[in-house]
């Protein structure tokens, strides 16, 4: 495990796997049943063309998954108890979730040519995220990359808005998810220092909440799609 870049807030870390084990991650995401989801998740510009993705899978160490629940939880007996093993003894989840999070997420991706996620933040009630990449090789020009803005840019900086939920009026600061402009505004008022970030086969980036991020568009040439492992770090149940 070769740690690439470590800030504050996020951690890129290459060769996260064994050798071994990385090829035991390409076979079980190759494996994985994917679906689209019917539904528009707001993160998704309603120009991209969203992911195939597999089911949910969440680990907890006191709380089993109630009946009934769509959920897999860990130890599946599957190649991802080890990326979920390889990340909770990580020394950045250590040291920025361990004392914090109670569960984990993990959910299969792939993001095929023409796919791309627009940028969004991954507030509520997430502590942090990852994204592990597992596809068996990558080309700078193929797209995909993961784009990082390190600037602080809270949610206080929103604009705020008037809703009305059940009969009352309230107000919440959000950006309009259909047009964008006032999180553009925001963005480039806001934006001096990003990463970029190339999907590499076998490496994991980690990161806390409140980074604004998003995913480039996987390009038509792209022979495969993006495969990832992606999931939240969550302080409650």
């Amino acid at each position: 495990m070769q740690v690439v870049r470590e800030r504050e807030d996020y951690i890129i870390l290459d060769d996260f796997l064994e050798p071994r084990d990385f090829s035991l991650m390409l076979e079980y995401a190759q494996l994985n049943d994917y679906a689209r989801n019917p539904k528009w998740i707001k993160p998704w510009d309603l120009a991209d063309r969203p992911p195939w993705q597999s089911g949910e899978t969440v680990y907890h160490p006191y709380k089993k998954l109630p009946p009934g629940d769509p959920r897999r939880q860990y130890p599946t007996g599957t190649a991802l108890d080890l990326l979920i093993d390889r990340i909770l003894g990580c020394k950045f989840y250590r040291s920025k979730f361990q004392s914090t999070c109670k569960s984990m997420t993990a959910r299969s991706y792939l993001h095929a040519q023409g796919s791309s996620l627009d940028w969004h933040n991954d507030a509520g009630r997430f502590a942090g995220a990852y994204a592990f990449y597992c596809h068996p090789r990558w080309h700078a020009s193929w797209g995909g990359e993961l784009m990082l803005i390190e600037d602080d840019i809270p949610d206080e900086l929103l604009p705020e808005k008037e809703i009305m939920e059940d009969g009352e009026i309230r107000r919440r600061r959000n950006w309009n998810v259909i047009h964008k402009e006032d999180l553009s505004e925001l963005l480039f008022a806001r934006t001096t220092s990003t990463e970029f970030i190339f999907p590499v086969p076998n490496r994991i980036v980690i990161m806390r909440r409140g980074l604004w991020h998003k995913i480039g568009l996987v390009k038509d040439q792209a022979p495969m799609a993006r495969c990832s492992v992606a999931g939240f770090f969550l302080p409650d149940d």
